[in-house]
């Protein structure tokens, strides 16, 4: 050993404040059996330290080191082995000192500067492990306690040799289970094998998980671990066969698998890990065997996903439905680990059930009475639509075919009983002066009228900007509606406008100008406006007509631009025209017909940063959505039955899928006939058939899924949805999310698995939102001790019991202290606000009892 190398471990020893548990002088003991320093040691100068060389009698040193020099420090040499503690007169002396040894362990030891002695063996007993400098220096690196004991030092050894930079028994578990199940081609056990760690690791597995076998495998291990978890969230229980897996404490195990899911980076490993192993635990089996409503909370195993989704979709399609009970278990299993994979199954089973409700709900036949359909179908009817466009555009997102059976009894519900149910009642009761019956605002033709020449004549200062997306069906705009009531402060209103007939883009856009009259051209089969043009290059000289400074744009060029940009291009302007089209350009293409409800969520998208724009950012006081139609679509596949041939073919003559244009055209069986000047304003006579109900024409070309241009409600109701910009206080307040609340009777928690009730405060309202939450306890430095739930509270219901939901809590701390104070945390999940800390207490008489639950 270097001589250099010696003098500048002792030196260091005497200035590591870590070495030393006292602040009195120090006393440095070095026993050397060999001599091998004996002759090195009379030219050894420590700054500070008095160094002495024991021989003869103790008694004169002692008191030297007592009585005459009580603050000086030492290093004793001794150029022999240590004398027995019986003849030692020093060992006083030594128990306040530090024991020296110059071989390379003890120089390690005494590098590492760890108070106990004892660990020096443990230094001894990894001479590979310690050959490494960038493994002593990792080592450092975690920042053990000087005070660390053995099993705290070879846990450290442990996560130098996996490459955890934190010295915690689970998360080497953890690194190690994740190289693989099989010992032989896990690298991560290879190199604890090659470091002499294997006997450690077995035994921090043991002292983290209790796991014990006499011939313990990694795969072992896991399985214990999984089926442990499982165990915990099933109140204790868990497949008979797998009984003799469990682990007698389920705790820890529970612990570590929940903190391994909730870690992004890991997490997947896990789950490549578990699908491994499932199958050979017959857990798909055993959970077909039981209630979805079993194991509505367990998420050890991705299979139970899929098990869960069966069950739901299997209830879904039989008689005498719990629609609420499959609900609350694809809610629950929303939030739980493995659903991520499947979280268009869950959302098309919860828009299904809502879908299957409200057909329950629905009592009776539709009215007979066109007025009163109209505005049924505002009001309500809508919803319908709604939900199934929710439905099919989740089912387009999932790969499998979980849903294969669902979908046919959506279809059958939507397609055969409402949408033929509800357009057969609109058709039969259809009159041709219907538009007399409804309000002026109600009648598309008068839009400017009605909607923008009273807010332009108002002043000489606001702005109004009108939005016209092509093909914006009205139940898509009511879900524009609450985006913009989520974002801004204004109060936006929603109507419903009565379509021209035929309901198509020329038709509508003509319509949605300033004029009084429409003229069909059927040479050029365009439509004019008080005479003049209406196609899209004609719209800006329309709109200037009006008499207020106007312009036309396209909504995406707009939005293209930068704000200061738009504000130039918006100067003086006060009437302002943006053209859309996101859903028809989908729709109108057999191609990509089948994409028509993903565009209506892009257009959604789109529309919502429109508004918030022009209001926010382009001083615009006034924002009206509107269209020019709306559309029919089924995804099931429209059948030549359903398709009826042209009543009537020759020249001047427009026909399309859902309407036939011409002049005097006569009646036909199993087509509406109406006369287009007693229905709207027009300057010559002009005869309109329609299919009657949902029925399309046999034209020649592709695409029958996706249709306008016909006479049914969800192509003639058109939405008008005004925007009134707000900036003062006093206006509507800004949306806010619902208030949550704990209604448990005691904070005290008795067993390992409890249950925190809570009630959703208000109902969802126009100007209350949903919100997420995440439920935990901490402790007083913020700890989890249990896992982590998450509730979402989305009741509108105005009764407070609709509103409870429970969060079901599993202690993941072994031991907690009875004394201990520990705290209730709930978080939103979108902002990271804790809007909830109140006390709690553990008393769990039996850590692994599982109560009530």
């Amino acid at each position: 050993m270097n001589p250099e190398r010696v003098r500048g471990a002792l030196q260091a020893l005497f200035e590591d404040d870590r070495r030393w548990a006292h602040h009195g002088r120090r006393l440095v003991f070095w026993y050397d059996p060999e001599g091998d320093f004996r002759e090195e040691i009379s030219q050894l100068h420590l700054s500070g330290v008095e160094v002495f060389t024991l021989s003869g009698t103790p008694f004169a040193l002692k008191r030297r080191l007592v009585v005459e020099e009580p603050e000086q420090p030492f290093l004793l040499y001794s150029p022999g082995p240590p004398p027995p503690p019986t003849e030692n007169w020093l060992l006083d002396l030594e128990c306040t000192g530090v024991l020296f040894n110059a071989d390379r362990a003890a120089m390690v030891f005494a590098d590492l500067g760890y108070r106990r002695r004892s660990l020096e063996a443990v230094v001894r007993a990894h001479p590979k492990f310690f050959a490494s400098k960038k493994r002593i220096s990792d080592l450092t690196g975690l920042m053990l306690p000087p005070d660390v004991d053995e099993r705290g030092l070879l846990t450290g050894l442990l996560a130098v040799a996996v490459g955890e930079k934190v010295a915690e028994g689970s998360l080497v578990v953890r690194r190690v289970l994740a190289g693989g199940l099989d010992e032989a081609e896990n690298p991560v056990w290879a190199e604890l094998s090659r470091l002499g760690l294997v006997g450690a690791f077995w035994e921090l597995a043991g002292q983290v998980t209790l796991f014990r076998a006499e011939a313990p495998t990694l795969r072992r291990l896991f399985l214990s671990l999984l089926v442990s978890h499982l165990g915990q969230q099933l109140g204790g229980m868990v497949p008979p066969a797998l009984v003799g897996m469990r682990l007698p404490n389920t705790t820890p195990a529970y612990a570590l698998i929940s903190a391994w899911q909730r870690d992004v980076r890991d997490a997947p490993r896990l789950t490549e890990l578990t699908l491994e192993v499932e199958a050979d635990l017959g857990i798909e089996a055993w959970a077909q065997g039981q209630e979805p409503e079993a194991y509505q909370h367990a998420d050890t195993f991705p299979v139970l996903e899929r098990v869960a989704l069966r069950a739901l979709v299997r209830a879904l399609q039989s008689s005498g439905i719990n629609l609420q009970g499959v609900l609350a278990v694809a809610r629950t299993r929303q939030t739980l680990h493995h659903a991520g994979r499947y979280a268009a199954e869950y959302a098309a089973v919860i828009a299904a059930a809502g879908l299957f409700e409200q057909r329950r709900l629905f009592s009776g036949t539709f009215p007979a009475d066109a007025a009163v359909l109209f505005e049924g179908y505002a009001a309500h009817l809508h919803v319908f639509d709604r939900l199934y466009r929710q439905y099919v555009t989740a089912l387009d997102r999932t790969p499998g075919d979980l849903l294969a059976g669902l979908t046919k009894a959506v279809e059958d519900v939507y397609v055969h009983w409402f949408l033929e149910g509800v357009n057969g009642a609109w058709t039969d009761s259809f009159d041709e002066r219907l538009p007399d019956r409804l309000k002026p605002a109600q009648r598309q033709w008068m839009f400017f009228s009605q909607h923008a020449q009273p807010l332009l004549v108002k002043n000489d200062r606001d702005r109004v900007v009108v939005i016209i997306s092509d093909a914006l069906r009205y139940e898509v705009a009511t879900e524009l509606r609450e985006r913009i009531i989520a974002d801004l402060r204004g109060d936006p209103t929603l109507g419903g406008m009565l379509s021209t007939l035929p309901s198509q883009t020329r038709w509508g856009m003509a319509a949605l100008l300033p004029g009084q009259r429409l003229t069909w051209d059927a040479e050029g089969d365009h439509v004019l406006r008080d005479g003049e043009p209406t196609r899209a290059d004609d719209r800006a000289a329309q709109l200037a007509r009006a008499g207020f400074p106007s312009t036309t744009l396209k909504l995406d060029h707009l939005l293209a631009l930068s704000v200061d940009e738009g504000r130039a291009l918006f100067e003086g302007k006060r009437l302002i025209y943006l053209y859309h089209d996101a859903i028809d350009v989908v729709g109108d293409k057999p191609a990509s017909e089948r994409d028509v409800f993903s565009a209506c969520q892009a257009a959604l998208e789109v529309l919502a940063r429109a508004v918030k724009r022009l209001a926010n950012s382009l001083n615009t006081s006034t924002v009206i959505v509107t269209s020019d139609h709306g559309f029919l679509y089924q995804r099931q596949v429209v059948e030549e039955a359903d398709k009826l041939a042209l009543p009537v073919k020759g020249a001047h003559v427009s026909a399309e899928r859902r309407s036939v244009l011409g002049q005097n055209l006569p009646p036909a069986e199993g087509n509406l006939r109406v006369s287009l000047e007693a229905y709207q304003p027009m300057t010559a006579p002009v005869t309109a058939l329609f299919p009657r109900g949902t029925l399309r024409y046999r034209v020649a070309g592709g695409g029958a899924q996706y249709v306008h241009g016909g006479a049914s409600l969800q192509e003639m109701v058109v939405p008008v949805l005004t925007y009134r910009h707000k900036r003062a206080a006093g206006g509507p307040q800004a949306s806010r999310k619902v208030g949550v609340e704990v209604v448990a009777r005691s904070r005290r928690v008795t067993n390992t698995l409890f249950s925190v009730p809570f009630v959703q405060a208000e109902a969802v309202a126009e100007r209350v939102r949903p919100r997420t939450v995440t439920v935990r306890l901490v402790d007083a430095a913020g700890r989890e001790v249990t896992d982590v739930k998450q509730l979402t509270f989305e009741s509108a219901s105005p009764h407070p019991s609709e509103r409870e939901q429970v969060a079901r809590l599993s202690v993941t701390l072994q031991g907690p202290d009875v004394g201990a104070t520990y705290f209730l945390s709930v978080t939103d999940t979108e902002d990271g606000v804790e809007l909830l800390r109140e006390p709690w207490t553990i008393a769990i008489a039996f850590q692994n009892d599982f109560g009530d639950f």
